[in-house]
């Protein structure tokens, strides 16, 4: 048998074991064919394509750069090398590649879509509509044009334009999976979730075991406040793939919303161990630890968090994450982050008021006094502040002053336990002081009236 034979026959094997599932023996199948035909165009496109099913993606691209450098004329592994690079969140590699497979005249529409879709995550908004213009005049019908254009639409929130591209495309090509999610993220997202609900059930009858469409209809019963129901779809993605971190998220942010924090723990340590790499992993397993009565694991999974903590958080997950600092006792963590959250919002009364607690706690009582002045300035009935304020005055011995504080926070809120508490402390330490300091005071008086006495005696004897 000749070689080009040998490389048939292999390159044939390895589609058969591919379409059974077999991926690593395909591999092994296609590398054959490659060894004996290396300059085979087609079979570093098949072997692309067996790495691409096994999730290895990076390979896949290789793979497939090498089939566009041996097939010049063919348009095709140049545009598979677009999609992989956009898969891979390379928007401006698959911009490239996109951009040499249009000038092929047998360019699939698809092509374009790519390139829209990357120009969109560049941010190059004109340049995407420019590019779906381009393919309007190129094309009679264009369903994942109008697919990107819709997405593109929907981020910048010009709902309507997005939803006319999404039923657009669905009239084009009806059996395109997804667009019914589309058009129920759009109605979510316009206050029609029990319309978006029914999209999400048709779409799934068409597609049940759709993972993308199982986890948006999941979400969308979480913010419906139905969680059971969300939870099943959760666990239904988990059967089709069990890896899965979304579904594995959800379910754990599900179950911390249920009070389930051991099945929340389960849940966020597995998402933990499969992306090690994410940011709030750490933080809401923390939370689940605390429920669970773990202040001490909590706490290093908080300290954890704050070293990895990015330039670009949010302002929410930045007070969150201090806030859980502070309240596992890592105070020397939460205090930076809160002096961040400070110099940003200088006005924040909540940011302001931790901040003082951390002063307190850290010894810094002059820095927290400050502070709580500085609340009391925009917030006279801060009781918070005032309670801190007391506290500080009787560590330092001010006694009067810190009665002071506590009598004109009663005045705001007279049955605020805290500060009653700290009433009856400074009254039992002004009792000891006085009970402490009254033989003094007696002999104080008894000398100054025995000296009284012998000076006006002194006279009369001489």
């Amino acid at each position: 048998m000749s070689d080009w034979h040998q490389s048939e026959d292999h390159a044939e094997r390895a589609e058969r074991l591919l379409a059974h599932g077999r991926g690593p023996e395909a591999e092994q199948e296609i590398r054959r064919a490659i060894e004996i035909d290396p300059v085979r165009g087609e079979w570093h496109a098949a072997l692309s394509m067996v790495l691409d099913s096994m999730g290895r993606l990076e390979e896949a691209l290789a793979s497939m750069r090498q089939a566009a450098l041996l097939l010049p004329e063919d348009d095709r592994p140049t545009a598979s090398c677009a999609e992989l690079s956009l898969r891979l969140d390379r928007p401006e590699d698959a911009a490239e590649h996109a951009r040499r497979a249009i000038e092929s005249p047998d360019a699939e529409e698809r092509v374009h879509a790519i390139l829209i879709a990357a120009l969109h995550r560049l941010e190059r908004h004109d340049d995407a509509e420019l590019a779906y213009f381009e393919a309007q005049q190129r094309y009679d019908e264009m369903p994942c044009c109008l697919v990107a254009m819709g997405d593109l639409k929907a981020e910048t929130k010009a709902y309507d334009r997005a939803s006319w591209c999404y039923r657009e495309a669905m009239r084009q090509a009806p059996s395109m999976p997804q667009l019914r999610s589309r058009i129920a993220a759009i109605l979510a997202a316009t206050g029609r979730p029990e319309r978006a609900l029914q999209l999400h059930l048709a779409e799934l009858r068409e597609h049940p075991a759709s993972i993308e469409t199982l986890l948006a209809c999941g979400r969308l019963l979480v913010s419906m406040d139905r969680q059971p129901e969300a939870v099943d779809r959760f666990r239904r993605v988990l059967e089709i793939e069990p890896a899965n971190f979304p579904a594995h998220w959800e379910l754990g942010l599900a179950a911390l919303a249920l009070h389930r924090f051991d099945e929340a723990r389960v849940e966020f340590e597995i998402a933990r161990r499969l992306d090690p790499e994410m940011p709030l992993a750490r933080r809401r397993l923390a939370e689940a630890l605390l429920g669970c009565g773990e202040p001490e694991l909590a706490r290093v999974q908080l300290d954890d968090a704050a070293d990895r903590l990015q330039d670009d958080e949010s302002f929410e997950e930045m007070f969150h994450l201090a806030s859980l600092l502070l309240e596992v006792g890592s105070t020397s963590k939460a205090l930076p982050v809160f002096e961040r959250l400070a110099e940003d919002r200088p006005e924040d009364l909540e940011i302001l008021r931790r901040l003082a607690v951390c002063r307190y706690r850290l010894g810094d009582a002059d820095g927290g006094v400050a502070i709580s002045r500085r609340v009391l300035r925009r917030a006279p009935d801060c009781i918070r502040s005032m309670h801190n304020l007391s506290v500080a005055a009787m560590e330092d011995d001010r006694i009067v002053s810190a009665f002071l504080w506590t009598k004109r926070g009663l005045a705001v809120e007279p049955s605020d336990p805290g500060l009653r508490r700290l009433r009856s402390r400074i009254l039992t330490r002004l009792a000891w002081n006085w009970t402490l300091g009254l033989p003094t005071v007696v002999r104080s008086l008894l000398r100054s009236g025995l000296g009284r006495i012998r000076s006006i005696r002194g006279p009369r004897r001489g």
